[in-house]
């Protein structure tokens, strides 16, 4: 079960509580909450973010612990903004968001609330490689893949570069693959779908969804040609499959600029683009996330998700 705590999230939830002072008090507790906490959600579905707002005088830190995951808030104006990322493999439950307040004064507190994580409403689809590829559906490479992306995908960047406008698709092309979806390859090894794909004729310039800085520009197994742009705030954008890199590593892109031509390699069986975000170290959808608008076009201003 996805919910329980593993020995890897309670070292986790250990070292963030050295994160704060002794002398921090819960909610549980009769002592009144110096802090406003507000969600902007009844529920997260798996695979998608949810923005959590802290509010209060004199507060220095807020951080939380969210399936076995620190998340990262950051400041912006009066508030602490978190964006909470639910697992796309989560179990539907509730999830114990503990929040770890510290405060000017050296004090801190715990403010705890449960989240209530829905389905992802995932579908599922059938995909046939060419044989030649199959070796590709081993787990191992998979494995291989993820760790060598999640050794960058878990920092976090507490400057916000998409600092006035939101994020766009790469592509305005129609989606051929969806986020989440069980695929079910040559008939026998099914995967998960951490992105949406696009059918883009090989040569199609590749758009960045926001301002950020290159991490990554690898050829790597599944992904083929990989570009990896940081956007600060725990947020990531990739971009596989590509015939042509545009940027290299420690390059800093600005929205809209055009970062590489669409290709076919690594792990595919047509043209197209595959493009894919990680928030809080964890897969979420893009295409929702895009439609999320957490800020207005030409300010900083932070506004309620619709």
């Amino acid at each position: 079960m996805k919910h329980r705590l593993t020995i890897t999230g309670l070292i986790i939830i250990l070292i963030t509580l050295l994160l704060v002072p002794f002398s921090t008090t819960t909610a549980q507790q009769t002592t009144p909450s110096r802090a406003i906490v507000r969600t902007d959600f009844q529920f997260i579905r798996q695979g998608r973010v949810g923005v959590v707002h802290v509010t209060g005088a004199d507060i220095i830190e807020v951080r939380a612990v969210f399936q076995e995951r620190v998340h990262y808030f950051y400041q912006e104006g009066n508030d602490f903004v978190g964006l909470l990322a639910a697992d796309m493999e989560s179990d539907i439950a509730p999830y114990e968001m503990q929040l770890w307040i510290k405060y000017a004064d050296g004090t801190g507190e715990r403010i705890d609330q449960d989240i209530q994580v829905e389905s992802g409403e995932f579908g599922r689809s059938d995909v046939t490689i060419s044989q030649r590829l199959v070796p590709l559906l081993d787990q191992k490479v998979e494995d291989a893949e993820m760790a060598r992306l999640f050794n960058i995908l878990n920092r976090f960047t507490p400057e916000r570069y998409w600092a006035n406008s939101w994020f766009i698709a790469p592509s305005t092309d129609e989606p051929i693959g969806w986020f989440g979806t069980y695929r079910l390859f040559n008939e026998t090894y099914w995967k998960r779908h951490t992105g949406v794909d696009v059918r883009m004729a090989i040569g199609t310039p590749i758009m960045a969804m926001a301002d950020g800085r290159v991490m990554l520009t690898e050829m790597m197994d599944i992904r083929g040609n990989y570009t990896l742009i940081d956007h600060g705030w725990g947020i990531y954008s990739g971009y596989a499959h590509q015939s042509e890199f545009l940027v290299v590593p420690g390059q800093w892109v600005r929205q809209g600029d055009v970062i590489g031509l669409s290709g076919l390699n690594g792990r595919s069986a047509g043209a197209h683009l595959h493009w894919e975000m990680s928030v809080a170290g964890t897969w979420i959808d893009p295409e929702t996330f895009v439609e999320m608008k957490l800020v207005t076009p030409d300010s900083t201003e932070i506004v309620e998700q619709p």
